[in-house]
């Protein structure tokens, strides 16, 4: 059951890296970093784009997975 939820949690990070990406390169990709960094000189807040999210989440789940399959050695 280990193998299988660290499998599907590789997948699962594969999958939002992938989607990250796909986002970044798109026109809304683009308009959100945009006004992220327009709204981040404006007020001065961090403003976070949704594909860097995608990506975080992503890496997350990579790292995870990986080490739930012993791809890594503690």
């Amino acid at each position: 059951m280990k193998k299988l939820l660290s499998a599907a949690a590789l997948a699962a990070g594969i999958w939002l890296l992938y989607i990250g990406h796909e986002r970044q390169q798109s026109l809304a990709g683009r308009a959100d970093s945009t006004l992220s960094s327009l709204g981040q000189r404006i007020d001065g807040a961090g403003h976070t784009p949704t594909h860097v999210m995608y990506y975080a989440a992503g890496a997350v789940f990579v790292v995870a997975g990986a080490f739930g399959l012993g791809f890594v050695r503690r």
